[in-house]
């Protein structure tokens, strides 16, 4: 899933105030073998983060889908992670885009499927192959993220579940 950047929510400093919280953040970031997404497999229901990302794939949790094994199947991939209210391109690329970037790169090459919606032309001019690569797929509404039958064609939508189950 190639995302813009985080939002902004009026929860985000009570949330990430609590005991623990950035550190178990910055755990997961940092570790080299990639961790699942900790939103989804922390019991922190009252995270800003469990709500929207619960909000992205309940399209795929009504189909069976557990919070579980999406955090372990989906790669979600900031253009860039400062959070904001509203998007924008920064005039310059940082070290970690370079890395997100790679990170695509390395999942065209295992042929994985790639959702790709907000900023799609920006995504398209980081990684130019992103144009021509077979498994693209974009929702019909690019601005809303959520992964759902009523947001993708039936093909794309089919193609994002079997992907899932592979």
């Amino acid at each position: 899933m190639l995302l813009a950047n985080p939002g902004v929510s009026d929860a985000d400093p009570a949330a990430y105030a609590r005991p623990g919280v950035t550190e178990r953040t910055l755990q997961h970031i940092a570790n080299a073998g990639g961790t699942p997404n900790h939103f989804l497999t922390h019991p922190d229901k009252d995270h800003p983060g469990l709500r929207w990302w619960s909000r992205a794939l309940n399209g795929l949790t009504k189909r069976g889908h557990s919070h579980d094994e999406l955090a372990r199947r989906i790669l979600a991939v900031q253009f860039h992670s400062y959070h904001s209210q509203s998007w924008r391109p920064i005039p310059y690329t940082l070290p970690s885009q370079s890395f997100a970037f790679y990170l695509v790169r390395r999942a065209m090459t295992r042929d994985a499927v790639i959702v790709l919606g907000r900023i799609a032309a920006i995504w398209k001019i980081a990684v130019p192959e992103l144009a021509s690569y077979p498994n693209v797929v974009t929702p019909k509404q690019n601005r809303r993220v959520q992964i759902s039958r009523g947001n993708f064609s039936p093909d794309d939508f089919e193609r994002i579940e079997r992907a899932l189950k592979s």
